[in-house]
């Protein structure tokens, strides 16, 4: 089911997040004021929490507002007019569907491959992971691990994060059947589902936003020999990996207040703030 997170709650999450990084609000333009409609992806929920309290926190006339509801109903509420900005975890589509849209990215966040703390199996090829999920691999067994059968877990169709993954890994290739996801696959329609359903399940397999993922809970595994971090997405070796974008109508007047908020999510305050939810900066 789809959520949307109350500002209430937004403020209580963000304070906590920011609280481990020595970041308090400062006075900001006090001229600055009105509501700024955002929504779509979950992924970006714990940076997009941080950066709208810090922001809120400096211009206290504004409420930005952010409906957590997947990356395809942010993109679609942004052609609509619903949202002034839209938040994705993936790129545009490129069939005319997402024509007259910009998508202005802010942050580069690692796919993490995940499974229950329990599992034996430290890492997986992109050729044994394509095999998972399309259903040619079904036993831990034939990755090195117990005789189980394998939980696939993964998100619903509109996830900007699934379809990251999917595009990277090689999955759901137009007018390709031997590349869908298994039908019989645990749909999950958040990162925070993501985890809990494999934290439960010592069979499962999953993938979610590497920012989020909490090593107490799951385990992340290693993709193509290189385990995700902040270094290995520094450096380009972790190549399960996506970017985060703010979405707007193309050549469209935003708000002062929501041209303010871009500008400070993509400025140097905001980029701090991303680098410190273990995410790669853009700039």
């Amino acid at each position: 089911m789809k959520k949307a997170l109350s500002m209430a709650l937004l403020l209580v999450l963000a304070a906590t997040t920011l609280a481990g990084y020595g970041v308090a609000p400062a006075n900001g333009d006090a001229a600055l004021r009105g509501t700024v409609k955002t929504g779509g992806s979950t992924s970006v929920e714990r940076v997009m929490t941080a950066l709208i309290y810090q922001f809120q926190g400096e211009n206290q006339n504004v409420s930005v507002n952010y409906e957590m509801n997947g990356s395809g109903d942010g993109i679609k509420n942004t052609i609509s007019g619903l949202y002034e900005i839209g938040h994705s975890s993936r790129e545009l589509k490129t069939d005319g569907s997402e024509n007259g849209l910009t998508a202005t990215r802010y942050a580069i966040d690692g796919i993490a491959l995940v499974v229950n703390k329990a599992n034996a199996v430290n890492e997986l090829t992109a050729e044994q992971v394509r095999g998972i999920y399309t259903g040619k691999i079904k036993n831990w067994s034939e990755v090195g691990g117990a005789n189980a059968l394998i939980t696939v877990v993964t998100r619903e169709a509109s996830s900007g994060t699934r379809s990251a993954f999917a595009e990277i890994v090689g999955l759901e290739k137009a007018n390709s059947p031997e590349t869908a996801i298994v039908p019989n696959a645990t749909t999950c329609d958040s990162t925070g589902a993501i985890q809990t359903t494999v934290s439960q399940n010592a069979n499962a397999i999953g993938y979610m936003s590497f920012s989020d993922a909490d090593n107490a809970k799951i385990k992340i595994l290693g993709y193509n020999g290189v385990v995700c971090s902040e270094a290995a997405l520094k450096d380009g070796s972790y190549t399960l990996k996506r970017e985060f974008c703010l979405v707007t109508k193309t050549g469209a007047e935003l708000s002062p207040a929501a041209k303010a908020f871009m500008e400070f999510v993509l400025g140097s305050d905001g980029q701090k703030i991303i680098a410190g939810n273990k995410l790669l900066p853009i700039e």
